[in-house]
């Protein structure tokens, strides 16, 4: 039931989206196969085509060919993708001439007769050959840039290798290092010490988002504010024509668009003077580029400039010259020369100096102009947030300090400051304040309402996500931005239907916005289509090489298609542009468990968690680190390690999040008390009725987690139907069965998104005891559905039907018996998400039991007393007993700051059903004897209502406490083991559960727990199954059964390498009904007391080994009832497990474990049976395409006998051999 879902975290910036503008025309059809196309553009940009002496304009999806010339201006920058997946990215001044693409050993050609380019080639291909007119560079892999002025070449090689020749000689150019070839002379190589990947990569501003620094009025801060709730504050009829103008003005980025044009009509109604039909002009030209009106705002910019002055004039001048330039991009016109006196005209210079060069220069220029103007907020913010940008994060974080001293109530110092605190400090609440402030301000700023998405994302708040993106579309619907942002996030839901229309949209607003083709990637992708997944993909870091999540989205898309390199390329790439990102480690902790490479799972999940924590904030407990966390848990538990990964689940468990639950539920695969000696009856890693309402629970959260890819990982959901058909022998005492199974599961995006899976098996195994055999089915059903981010739905349904046939002796005779089993079980449950971390589950069930009791006995009847005669005579006996349930759940959980609590109701009627049939047959002579026929029939209900509050106000220290309250009515002998007749029992139930955990000092745990539990008729719960992840032992309890658990655990991470547990158990118990082993026979006791320690110890040896060994000691006594003072029988006093499990990447998994079990008593008068000890393995490998799994296993390797219980010997050797084929 396991799925791994990588969600990709990275979104857009908010508030500097350094995309590129749109020129769209129609691209040309070309009659020859392309070799690669154009994805991205700056303005400006031409295309000779092959045999064609014009230029034309360069424009965004142009396809290229053989013999095809490229040049930019001195602002140009064009992304291309080859066919063969190489990504170029031409730099200003550039001309790039495209020969020949890559053909079988042919490598990519072009030349670089002048400029510079950034290229991405994949691992493994043919490589690139760049002709300069100094040298020829012969690229065999992968990351590097080239530079050529005049008779001067330039080499840095990021990654890989490269040789650089000319006539002269040749240099061989590693990762890290550089060189330098002039005409002439041989080139030479250069060792780079320090190198940042950022600046080969050609960054710019995008023109468009000059805009968002122009405001139409010279007002700023606390005066702009106060003119503004001036204005507001009078009645509209008693406003003059200069406050309807000025409230036009300064309602500009703060009111919707809509807003600021319905003002500007108003202004516009009454009678304006030259000046103010001049300011008038200058918000209409505003609002016209920002609706991308390019003419238009071109020619009201300069119409409104000779009518104005100061600040206003220098916006109309900028705003004219650059509505122009986006008008007509083959146009180069003149910079404005006009000065505004202030910090002002030189945040223009420096934004313009940053689109037609480079951040870099941006920032020297933004800088200079601080120095001279230190108090001018705008200016400051602009300063800051490139800096942001470039990754100067002291530098920022001085900016926003002084800009929080200036004025800390304007909105884009809000939102500059919420940058910090979000991304650079992880104070995500901070964060969050500063936005929501910032958007009460501003409600029409649409970079507010876009961060605010950000925000409550990384929040893992979809809800709310979703909602502020939608709102940043209102109120700006020609930004691509938010468009592309919603996108993704409706694509972590799987929401695919809602996507493709608003990936659309971004790209006809932007054909080169490199988040849009990252989204149409994943749409791609989801929709089950890699390989054009991958293009898009590569077509968006070609646009933008510095997209650390949409490289890794590229290793995502690689590693789904099967290219395991070029997957371990792009995740390079993304450790190299951000290599504090732990979700590039995460992903890398995901492949490697899907490859079987348990060393680097491990590493690179350790290295995710160390990430998580560094970015501090929010991020700093190890709670926090849930995605690196739970991976952790499946790194352990790979090799074994299921201690160390209960360990990681249980500190990383939130009551919000699905995977807590699913890690908790793996934790809950252990024997039991009774259950200590593995064999086909006891599989130590089948899941209890306390995991599987763990599994339910987790999946009310995420309901299409209920199937999984059959043998490997998707790490993004896509659309698929897998097969799976097992069967196998099983051997045992020289007799062999057989065991078969399917498993059908699949998951669809249409009409919503729905995973389902559906199992059925069946066993025929030889019985231990007898000639006789275990014969078995089950099957099972589960369906989830999340049509949107408020609801979820889920059904689930199981059957299982046990039917072992065994022959006893029975004094002088035989006894044949038969004892079927059935039972089965339908649910239906929805989740509804009211907001962040307010989540109400509802279940209902219907569950249904029966047990079908026969035996036939031959025996020597004696028909009168003292009469020697004897006459052969047969016993026949029929018992039936039916017990269903029905169960209504309503659980709320709701967190308050470090507060989660969990509170609910529920309801059990049921009905319990028993019938008896026997008689006696005398067979010489024959004689019939009458039947004896009992009908029982009882009903019961129940009722639960119960508080639990989880308290976790550091990642030191954890609290829980809460109070079940339990009201049963039933009959006395549906209750109780002391059962009277024709008498109700009322169980009444006040349980309190109180949970505390501390962290003296890292990898030290320390948890105490004690809890009150009243048995049910159904297991089924929505109520917390764990106290601070401590669950009691299992045992046997009646219905209303009482039972308290005071528990202690301390878990000890002590290195990387060896961790170890030591938990400690009592609990008092009553109304126990013991099974005895291998038969379907329970021993019934009235009250008992078990005291229980173990110390686990889990050793990481490294090279896919991983060691466990568990030693125990249990204490228990009958304290009420029959065998008062004995043990309570099957608990053994001591034992212990040890064994190792090897992992491999070719798919080999190997396991073997001792177990050793000793003073263990078999019936109620405390006869002790025998020690045991079982050595036990198991093998499993997998075909590299995963299509064919073997496996065998042996249990009792050494066939030792042994008593299970008193007069009863358990299971000698034990041989399963399967295989399961999927398809």
């Amino acid at each position: 039931m396991k799925c791994v879902v990588f969600r990709l975290l990275g979104l857009a910036v908010a508030a500097a989206s350094w995309s590129v503008p749109v020129f769209a025309q129609a691209p040309v059809p070309r009659q020859a196969a392309p070799l690669g196309a154009i994805v991205a553009n700056k303005g400006g940009e031409e295309l000779r085509f092959v045999k064609d002496e014009a230029w034309r304009p360069a424009e965004v999806r142009q396809d290229l060919v053989g013999g095809d010339t490229l040049r930019t201006n001195m602002i140009g920058n064009l992304g291309i993708l080859f066919s063969d997946q190489t990504q170029i990215r031409v730099g200003p001044r550039s001309t790039l001439v495209l020969n020949d693409i890559a053909s079988g050993d042919r490598p990519t050609s072009v030349e670089l007769p002048a400029g510079n380019v950034w290229a991405r080639a994949a691992r493994g291909g043919t490589g690139v050959v760049v002709k300069t007119p100094a040298a020829a560079a012969t690229i065999r892999g992968t990351d590097w840039s080239l530079s050529v002025d005049g008779s001067k070449t330039s080499l840095v090689v990021i990654e890989g290798v490269v040789d650089l020749t000319n006539p002269q000689g040749s240099v061989t150019v590693r990762q890290g290092e550089a060189a330098v070839a002039t005409i002439g002379s041989a080139p030479t190589k250069i060792i780079l010490v320090k190198r940042k990947e950022r600046e080969q990569m050609l960054l710019h501003l995008t023109l468009r988002d000059a805009f968002t620094w122009m405001p139409a009025t010279p007002l700023q801060g606390a005066a702009l504010r106060r003119e503004k709730a001036r204005i507001e504050a009078l009645a509209p009829t008693s406003r003059s024509a200069e406050d309807r103008l000025t409230l036009a003005e300064v309602s500009l980025g703060r009111e919707t668009r809509d807003m600021s044009a319905a003002l500007l009509r108003e202004a516009e109604a009454g009678r304006l003077t030259p000046a103010q039909r001049a300011r008038a002009d200058l918000v209409a030209a505003t609002l016209a580029a920002r609706e991308r009106r390019w003419s238009d705002a071109a020619r009201l910019f300069k119409r409104a400039e000779a009518g104005l002055s100061g600040r206003r004039r220098v916006t109309a001048a900028y705003g004219g010259y650059i509505a122009a330039s986006l008008a007509d991009p083959r146009r180069v016109l003149p910079e404005p020369k006009i000065q505004s006196g202030d910090g002002y005209s030189a945040l223009l210079k420096a934004f313009l100096t940053g689109f037609t060069s480079n951040l870099e220069d941006a920032a020297k220029v933004a800088e200079a102009a601080e120095r001279l103007h230190p108090n001018d907020t705008l200016l400051g913010s602009f300063g800051a947030q490139v800096s942001y940008a470039l990754d100067r994060r002291d530098a920022m974080r001085e900016r926003v300090e002084k800009l929080s001293r200036l004025d800390p109530d304007d909105p884009l110092v809000l939102l500059t400051r919420s940058m910090l605190k979000g991304d650079v400090d992880s104070d995500l609440d901070g964060a969050l304040a500063d936005l929501q402030r910032a958007a009460a301000l501003a409600p029409g700023d649409a970079q507010v309402w876009n961060a605010i998405g950000l925000i409550q994302s990384a929040r893992d708040a979809q809800r709310e996500s979703e909602a502020a993106f939608r709102r940043a579309i209102e109120v700006d619907p020609d930004s691509p931005v938010a468009y592309a942002n919603l996108a993704i996030t409706l694509l972590d839901q799987s929401r695919v239907d809602e996507v493709a229309v608003l990936i659309d949209k971004a790209l006809a607003v932007d054909p080169a916005f490199y988040v849009a083709y990252t989204a149409k990637g994943r749409l791609l992708l989801q929709r089950g289509d890699s390989a054009k997944a991958i293009e898009y993909f590569l077509a968006g870091t070609a646009a933008n090489p510095s997209y650390a999540n949409g490289v890794l989205a590229a290793a995502i898309g690689y590693y789904m298609d099967g290219q395991v390199d070029l997957a371990e390329q792009q995740l390079d790439a993304a450790d190299r542009l951000d290599p504090s990102d732990p979700v590039t480690s995460v992903a890398r902790t995901a492949i490697a468990i899907d490859m079987r490479k348990a060393d680097d799972a491990i590493e690179n999940a350790r290295e995710s968690i160390r990430r998580f924590r560094n970015r501090g904030g929010y991020y700093a407990p190890l709670a926090h680190t849930k995605a690196g966390g739970s991976y952790m848990s499946e790194a352990y538990r790979l090799i074994g390690l299921d201690a160390w990964a209960r360990y990681y689940g249980d500190r990383v468990f939130d009551p919000f999040t699905s995977t807590g639950y699913f890690d908790q539920a793996n934790a809950r695969s252990l024997p039991s008390l009774l259950e200590t000696v593995p064999d086909l009856k006891n599989d130590p890693a089948a899941f209890d009725l306390q995991a599987f309402n763990l599994i339910v629970q987790g999946l009310l959260y995420d309901p299409l987690a209920v199937a999984g890819r059959a043998g490997r990982i998707d790490l993004l959901r896509r659309p698929f139907l897998d097969t799976e058909v097992s069967g196998g022998v099983v051997a045992r005492d020289g007799r062999a069965g057989w065991q078969s199974g399917v498993t059908v599961q699949g998951f669809s995006n249409l009409p919503y998104p729905t995973s389902f899976v559906v199992s059925a098996n069946a066993v025929r195994a030889p019985d231990p005891l007898t000639r006789e055999w275990d014969v078995g089915q089950n099957g099972s059903f589960f369906v989830g559905s999340a049509p949107s981010s408020a609801d979820r739905f889920l059904m689930f349904g199981s059957f299982s039907r046990l039917d072992p046939r065994f022959v006893l002796a029975n004094g002088g005779g035989t006894a044949r018996l038969r004892n079927e089993v059935l039972n089965g079980q339908v649910g239906l449950g929805w989740s509804h998400t009211f907001s962040d971390r307010n989540v109400v589950n509802v279940a209902v069930t219907a569950a249904s039991g029966a047990t079908r009791q026969g035996s036939l006995s031959a025996f020597e009847l004696a028909p009168f007393p003292g009469v020697p005669v004897s006459f052969p005579a047969l016993a026949s006996m029929r018992d039936r007993q039916r017990l269903d349930v029905a169960t209504a759940s309503v659980n709320h959980t709701v967190g308050v700051g470090d507060v989660s609590l969990r509170y609910g109701v529920e309801g059990q009627v049921g009905r319990a059903t028993a019938t008896s049939l026997s008689q006696q047959f005398i067979l010489d002579p024959p004689v019939e004897g009458d039947p004896a026929f009992a009908r029982t029939r009882s009903s019961f209900r129940s009722g639960r209502v119960y508080a639990d509050a989880l308290w976790r106000p550091s990642d030191r220290f954890e609290a829980e406490a809460g109070l079940f309250g339990t009201l049963l009515r039933a009959p006395e002998e549906a209750v109780s083991v002391r059962a009277g007749p024709d008498q109700e029992r009322t169980v009444r139930g006040l349980g309190p559960r109180l949970g505390l955990a501390v962290s003296p000092w890292e990898g030290q745990w320390l948890r105490a727990v004690y809890r009150q539990d009243v048995e049910q008729a159904s297991a089924f719960t929505l109520s917390p199954v764990t106290t601070i992840g401590i669950a009691p032992n299992l045992l046997p309890a009646s219905l209303g059964g009482r039972m308290s658990t005071a528990a202690l655990r301390w878990d000890a991470e002590w290195s990387k390498r060896f961790f170890t547990a030591v938990e400690y158990q009592r609990q008092t118990a009553g109304d126990l009904g013991i099974l005895i082993p291998n038969l379907q026979t329970t021993l019934a006791i009235d009250k008992a007391r078990i005291d229980r320690v173990t110390a686990t110890a889990n050793l990481w040896l490294g090279g896919g080994v991983g060691v466990f060994a568990t030693v125990g000691a249990a204490d228990s006594e009958i304290t009420r009832g029959l065998a008062t003072g004995l043990p309570v029988p099957f608990i053994p006093e001591r034992f212990a497990r040890a064994g190792v499990t090897f992992v491999h990447p070719s798919r080999l998994k190997l396991t073997v474990a001792e177990t050793v079990v000793s003073r263990r008593r078999g019936d109620l008068a405390g006869t002790r049976i025998d020690d045991f000890a079982s050595t036990d393995a198991s093998l499993t490998w997998e075909t590299p395409d995963r299509r064919l799994q073997m496996g065998v296993a042996v249990y009792n390797i050494f066939d030792e006998k042994a008593e299970r219980s008193s007069g009863l010997l358990g299971s000698g050797r034990t041989v399963t051999a399967t295989a399961t084929a999927r398809f």
